[in-house]
């Protein structure tokens, strides 16, 4: 006899499922049309659902956009669980983590999809709440890696940050050379600022 509890598992799969496929669908939408321009009518094409099952999943535009929040945060988790699990102070592993995240903020899609949600940020005070949780736990876990010496590590954390995206940003549409160049510029900068040769 089969087990009665396998009908709910499963039935919450399937949500999960549906809520992902609409979350995807709308991060489509929204790096092509930019958050105004997509409507909840468009996004529930796109998921393939009729509008009145995708108001049955998120209430409006500013529900899908605080879940596509969520889905970067837990995308980040990897790379910040790599930076909790070194040593403290560990360049190499800052290193690591400035590559990846680089990378990450090089990608275009990424790049215009975190552009729309910073833009929500402003408008919305609980999407503000989670972009600047995420935001801490970036900045916390770079933080472990600076050296104990300096004087804000927390706001050189940040800078460190806006460094990485900002290089990761710029590096979008340039010619691979370029890339390259700012890249290990960035890394240059970095190991300058604040790695362990930083006082020669």
């Amino acid at each position: 006899m089969a087990d009665k509890r396998e009908k709910p598992v499963k039935r919450s799969e399937q949500l999960k499922e549906r809520r992902l496929k609409i979350v995807e669908a709308a991060a489509k939408l929204f790096i092509e049309k930019g958050f105004h321009q997509a409507g909840m009518r468009d996004i529930a094409g796109e998921a393939g659902i009729s509008l009145g099952n995708l108001y049955n999943h998120f209430k409006g535009k500013y529900e899908i956009i605080a879940a596509i929040s969520e889905l970067e945060a837990d995308g980040l988790t990897p790379l910040l669980e790599k930076l909790l699990q070194a040593e403290p102070g560990d360049f190499g592993a800052l290193k690591e983590f400035a590559k990846a995240y680089y990378e990450l903020n090089a990608e275009p899609a990424y790049a215009a999809l975190a552009a729309e949600i910073t833009a929500e940020v402003f408008r919305n005070p609980s999407i503000a709440n989670d972009f600047l949780g995420t935001r801490h736990r970036v900045i916390s876990a770079v933080e472990r890696h600076l050296p104990a010496d300096l004087p804000h590590p927390s706001v050189t954390a940040g800078l460190i940050v806006d460094l990485i995206e900002g290089a990761g940003v710029n590096a979008i549409g340039q010619k691979k050379a370029q890339q390259t160049l700012l890249y290990s510029t960035m890394l240059e900068f970095l190991g300058r600022a604040v790695g362990p040769d930083r006082n020669r």
